[in-house]
């Protein structure tokens, strides 16, 4: 794995050096306040919003004033950091197996073929979508409150999910269905889209939108996410940007930004290695 290290005058993210790197390649910053240190992967994770800002994408660097506390995980002790050497369990042959059956499960004839087509026009109505604000936003987040439905401080109205949306929107590009935004404005009035895996007295009692996953479910098959979904933040959705918010939304409901697994293997898809060779075959989000 590599490491590159660089200095500033504080915490400060530099595209030119970060977007290089693997994802489980290193980075370390020296600041006055000391050296902080993360992998490429720990960086999107962490810091979702940074890479996609203005700032980052244009001006090439994205610098904190006052470090967040989020960013204390990786602040190193030692004096020198180029003196530690990263212990290494895993090495570099098992990662590229990893690498290599992400490989063959990408181009195997098991994996779902899915319509390029039905892919954009799903991209396309969740665009028209999270621009239209008489459209709630869905999250995955509290998802102990999901079917429950909460007014932001936007005013725009946001339901809570756990995957089970995403799972839904994804049955449906396997079976090669698309919808307008009419429809899928009518099916939601209408309480027929499941935000529900199923219908639990706590759901019936709290819920708004109640409709089970049932028959919608993939019992064969585990949804994953190629680009990260969370928050990374426990600020109450309320708090929360509404562009943070929509942006979320598009990444957690565009089935450009998933794929499946047989659930035999479905702990492959929480593996950056395997998550990155299912990129190739997505012109996604």
């Amino acid at each position: 794995m590599k490491v590159v290290e660089y200095k500033y005058s504080r915490l400060c993210f530099k595209a030119d050096v970060i977007e290089p790197l693997g994802l489980n390649d290193s980075f370390i910053i020296h600041t006055p306040d000391g050296s902080y240190r993360m992998t490429k992967s720990d960086f999107y994770k962490v810091f979702p919003n940074v890479h996609i800002t203005k700032s980052y994408q244009e001006g090439r660097i994205y610098s904190c004033k006052y470090p967040p506390k989020r960013a204390l995980q990786f602040l190193m002790d030692s004096e020198s950091a180029s003196d530690i050497k990263e212990k290494d369990i895993i090495g570099d042959e098992i990662r590229e197996k990893i690498r290599e059956i992400g490989t063959l499960w990408r181009e195997s004839k098991h994996n779902p073929n899915i319509s390029e087509s039905v892919l954009g026009s799903w991209k396309e109505v969740l665009l028209e979508w999270v621009h239209d604000n008489t459209m709630p936003l869905i999250v995955r987040k509290n998802t102990s409150m999901k079917g429950q439905s909460i007014i932001h401080s936007s005013g725009r109205e946001i339901i809570i999910s756990d995957n089970t949306f995403a799972i839904w929107v994804y049955g449906r590009v396997m079976n090669g269905e698309v919808y307008t935004l009419v429809e899928l404005k009518d099916m939601l009035l209408q309480n027929e889209i499941p935000m529900v895996f199923m219908q639990t007295k706590d759901v019936k009692e709290k819920a708004k939108y109640t409709k089970p996953l049932g028959a919608f479910s993939l019992p064969e098959w585990k949804l994953c996410h190629i680009e990260p979904i969370g928050f990374n933040t426990n600020k109450n959705i309320k708090e929360l940007d509404i562009d943070d918010i929509k942006e979320h939304f598009m990444k957690y409901a565009n089935p450009n930004n998933m794929f499946v697994l047989p659930k035999e293997i479905g702990d492959l898809g929480e593996i950056s290695i395997f998550i990155d060779e299912q990129k190739p075959y997505r012109n996604h989000l």
